[in-house]
């Protein structure tokens, strides 16, 4: 990548990433999809994280092509899926990916889930090193591990992850891991960086039970009745009437002064644009110490040690 509208950071074999990025789960296909890239587009966002459980990967293909905008500018990712952690099946998706995509290389790869009781997350990821060998991915890492999976990658690779996307914000801010990561070289990307989705499931009819992601962010939604919605935390409310900027900036904000890298979603135009004003201020000391005050480790999605759902 030449070039980034967005401030952009180095991962540790030098290539570097745009601080933030543009979540590609749970869109619809057709215009909604379309518009919302080309309107990421247009606000700076050069990052796009994919996967083919999203089931968005042609489309987000399409659009970015549409755009005119040089390859070179985009850092697009994907992940493996769950049922793919054999080596072949590994590589086999990894060519399905870019052709679904419409691409001949990605500038990041990642594996999903370690789902640890199949047990071959090791497997996986030497898939990986090989296709980062070939020059056909410029970087590699993980997604939702602990330290407990990394440290099993550590006995046996040659290249060490240079990413782990977890669920993280200010609620569930995983100082620990992430300053384990810090150590061995691994940035930590940001799902769920807003704090996940709020308010009650839709109703049934609304929620199509053929598709894993709509049936999981309804159990998540209901899940949250009753806890803390970061959204209207009041403690982020007075930090950011004292700034000019709303919420969603302020808690985006704390993520880039972490060294968080967020990747927040919306199908709204203007909260799409709004997210992306977040690197023309900085947070005093005193409020960046009270958002750290607000973790008090409520996860939202799967609980990366036991999720092996939708492996197929």
């Amino acid at each position: 990548m030449e070039s980034s509208v967005f401030p952009v950071i180095e991962l540790s074999n030098g290539v570097v990433i745009p601080q933030m990025g543009f979540g590609c789960a749970d869109f619809p296909q057709g215009p909604i999809l379309e518009k919302a890239v080309a309107v990421g587009l247009e606000a700076g966002y050069r990052f796009f994280d994919n996967a083919p459980f999203y089931k968005t990967e042609a489309g987000v293909g399409a659009a970015l092509r549409a755009s005119g905008i040089d390859r070179r500018e985009l850092f697009i990712s994907t992940k493996l899926p769950n049922s793919c952690h054999a080596f072949d099946d590994a590589l086999r998706s990894f060519d399905d990916s870019l052709k679904t995509m419409g691409l001949d290389y990605f500038d990041m790869f990642l594996i999903h889930f370690p789902c640890p009781k199949q047990g071959r997350y090791t497997e996986a990821w030497q898939a990986l090193e090989r296709l980062y060998k070939e020059g056909r991915v410029k970087a590699i890492g993980v997604s939702n591990f602990q330290e407990k999976h990394l440290e099993k990658i550590f006995e046996m690779c040659e290249i060490k992850p240079m990413v782990n996307e977890i669920e993280c914000n200010p609620y569930l801010s995983l100082g620990a891991q992430r300053q384990f990561h810090a150590a061995h070289g691994i940035r930590t990307v940001a799902w769920f960086p807003l704090g996940g989705p709020i308010g009650a499931i839709e109703p049934p009819s609304f929620v199509d039970p053929s598709d894993p992601i709509q049936v999981i962010l309804a159990e998540i939604r209901k899940g949250n009745l009753g806890k803390k919605v970061l959204l209207k935390d009041q403690t982020l409310a007075g930090i950011a009437a004292k700034y000019g900027k709303t919420v969603p900036q302020i808690i985006l904000r704390w993520h880039v002064e972490s060294a968080i890298i967020p990747i927040p979603k919306s199908q709204n135009p203007e909260r799409l644009i709004e997210n992306s004003k977040v690197f023309d201020f900085q947070l005093a000391a005193a409020d960046k110490a009270a958002i750290d005050a607000l973790d008090h480790n409520r996860r939202l999605g799967p609980e990366p040690d036991l999720y092996e759902d939708h492996v197929v």
